[in-house]
Parts: C-alpha cells; sequence; structure tokens
C-alpha cells in the first residue's frame, strides 16, 4: 500500500513540475511581449493562473504523504511520544473530514457551474477544477492511509 502511494505521489509531483514549467514559461513569454513589443496576453495571464493554481493543488498530497507540510510543533515538542502518536492521528483525521468537505463544496459548485467557461482560455469549469479535484481526493486518501498506518503501528519515514 505505501509503495502504491509512494508512486501515486511521485506521478502527482511529476505532473506538477509540468504546471511548474507552463507558469514559468507563459511568465517569461508576458515579461517579453510587454517589456519589448509592448503588448499583453490575457491568455498567457490565465494560463499562468491556472497553472500555478493546479501545482499547488497538485503538490498538497505529495506534502501530505512525505509530512513536509508546513507544521507549527511547539506543542508538539513537549508532548509524551504516545501523546504524539494520537494528536497525529486526530490531525491526520481532520484532514481527511476537511478533504471530503471541499470534494463535496467541489461537487456542489459544479452542479450549476461545470459549464461556465473561463473568460480568457474558454476552458469549462469541470476542466478547470480537475487537478484541484484530484488534489483534494488524494490529500483525502493519503490522510486516511497515515491514520491506518499510525494506528497500526507501521509508520515509516518517507
Amino acid at each position: 500500500m505505501n509503495n502504491l502511494a509512494k508512486q501515486v505521489t511521485k506521478g502527482y509531483q511529476a505532473v506538477a513540475v509540468v504546471f511548474l514549467l507552463v507558469l514559468f514559461l507563459s511568465v517569461l513569454i508576458q515579461i517579453i511581449m510587454r517589456n519589448v513589443f509592448h503588448a499583453g496576453s490575457i491568455q498567457l495571464e490565465e494560463l499562468a493562473r491556472v497553472s500555478l493554481v493546479s501545482l499547488v493543488f497538485l503538490m498538497i498530497p505529495v506534502l501530505t504523504f512525505e509530512k513536509k507540510h508546513i507544521i507549527v510543533d511547539i506543542v508538539l515538542l513537549y508532548l509524551p511520544k504516545q501523546a504524539k502518536k494520537w494528536v497525529g492521528v486526530v490531525t491526520q483525521l481532520l484532514v481527511m473530514c476537511f478533504g471530503i468537505y471541499v470534494l463535496w463544496a467541489i461537487a456542489t459548485i459544479m452542479e450549476r457551474n461545470w459549464s461556465v467557461r473561463t473568460p480568457a482560455l474558454n476552458m469549462p469549469n469541470v476542466v478547470f477544477y480537475i487537478p484541484i479535484t484530484l488534489g483534494i481526493f488524494a490529500m483525502t486518501v493519503l490522510s486516511l492511509l497515515g491514520v491506518w498506518m499510525s494506528i497500526s503501528g507501521k509508520e515509516e519515514e518517507v
């Protein structure tokens, strides 16, 4: 199970790197167009925004799985080992519940707005939300996996 999760997060990471490259290139081209040709592009602007949002949401499950997300651990430093374990379990369960709530919210939004198109690229909302949904779904599943690994004592360093 852990190897499958590692492979999935590697795939998410690879796709996120592609979005990072697209973001970099679209911003670079915008800078050249504005400073050399004195012309902007709303399509490149929106492509950069879509790439940034996709990059962020696809990296959330990777950081969740590798436990590299930002954490304030001042309280955890002073807890006994057993208490740390259960605080971690509760935290993972809260993250999982948050993920379920966000997925429900996305489904509710898509019920009415799935065919609404973005202004510049004319991309349907449903396409825009695919990386967001995949990222939140993977975060939710990996949080559940983290709970199971913590409770069963099979937690290992990634």
